[in-house]
């Protein structure tokens, strides 16, 4: 009978420990959460560059590749001349769009001045044609935000990042000289052979999801671009290259980088066009664009590979969009594929991945 108390009296006194243990973890965890979360928000003006630097660094990893398949490329050539090359044309391709974007910003400097006045004049147009007064339904809404300075402001976050292009390119550079000798710091990280095969199969594994995400993304968003700077410049509408552009790197963000893609142009055709059907033209036209390439290209390109959830990639677009702003945004979805391979890596957070995932299934290898 004693040692039945005994153990009853030690089964009881265990319990609080198990639970307190848990809280400590779930503490600590949340405490390194927010820790990260607020110097990533901090430092955002440092950090922002670097990012924006190692998706390029990505980006001329992934041609390099394309570049090395290419017929006429022998191995030892194809090693030697593909990174340099890949270099430079995506120097040349940045430098001459810079250039063409300052131009256009130039240009339509006056045509941002008039928009309210002109989506004003709009509204009472739509309201004297329908019989139904729609300037008080707006007048609030343009109490909190105006059109202008909207537009300005993501004007403002392409500018900051072509004022930052010499720093951004010179950590470029010091990574490419930096990536041949990755190989010999992972054999040095990692003197163990499992433990080393490990981490060079997660980091095989994270490198080739990011460039096949950066190589497809980047030529659905090229197409994109190109089709709408086409169309913009048969209807004649003013800063057809700054539209082209804008929705080549507004398709990097998941939904709303399209939307802000159609938006901006139909709103700017409406100071430029004095007649509704030339704007309802325009606007229809950059609607179906944005979704054949959008929602039935680019799904067949792309297919499950990335297996994200789209309410994670919705939720991961609003959480680094309000850290890093619109450079946030654009780099929302790599992050989240780098984290959803690495936890699905480790027994005590595959849990996580398998959240983020979209189908619940995940990296197959066997965990750490």
């Amino acid at each position: 009978m004693d040692h039945l108390n005994k153990n009853i009296v030690t089964k009881n006194t265990s319990e609080p420990k198990v639970y307190n243990t848990n809280f400590a973890e779930a503490f600590y965890f949340f405490a390194f959460l927010s820790l990260v979360v607020f110097t990533f928000s901090t430092l955002s003006n440092i950090l922002t560059p670097i990012a924006i630097a190692i998706l390029i660094w990505f980006l001329i990893n992934a041609l390099a590749n394309q570049i090395k398949k290419l017929p006429f490329m022998n191995s030892n050539f194809g090693e030697f001349i593909s990174i340099p090359l890949s270099l430079i044309i995506i120097v040349v391709s940045m430098l001459q769009i810079g250039s063409f974007i300052a131009s256009s910003i130039v240009e339509l400097s006056s045509t941002i001045a008039q928009l309210d006045d002109k989506f004003y004049s709009t509204i009472e147009k739509l309201s004297t044609m329908t019989g139904f007064d729609f300037s008080d339904k707006f007048e609030k809404l343009f109490e909190q935000f105006s059109i202008a300075s909207l537009i300005n402001k993501v004007i403002a976050a392409f500018s900051s990042i072509v004022s930052n292009i010499m720093q951004i390119l010179l950590y470029v550079l010091f990574l490419l000289l930096d990536q041949r000798f990755f190989n010999a710091k992972i054999n040095a990280l990692f003197p163990n052979y499992e433990n080393r095969s490990k981490a060079k199969e997660v980091l095989s594994s994270v490198s080739k999801s990011i460039r096949m995400y950066i190589s497809i993304t980047t030529i659905i968003s090229l197409s994109t671009g190109f089709l709408t700077y086409l169309l913009c410049e048969a209807l004649s509408l003013q800063g057809a290259v700054l539209w082209g552009f804008l929705a080549f790197i507004l398709n990097f963000i998941p939904t709303i980088g399209s939307i802000i893609a159609v938006i901006i142009p139909t709103l700017f055709s409406l100071v430029q066009f004095s007649e509704l059907s030339d704007v309802l033209i325009v606007l229809v036209s950059l609607v179906v664009i944005q979704f054949t390439i959008g929602n039935i290209i680019y799904p067949r390109l792309m297919g499950n590979r990335l297996n994200i959830s789209q309410f994670i990639v919705i939720l991961s677009l609003v959480v680094w969009g309000a850290m890093w702003g619109t450079v946030g945004m654009f780099l929302s979805v790599p992050m989240m594929v780098i984290l959803m391979i690495i936890l699905s890596q480790f027994e005590n957070t595959k849990g996580m991945a398998i959240i983020i995932s979209g189908d619940g299934k995940i990296y197959s290898n066997n965990s750490i």
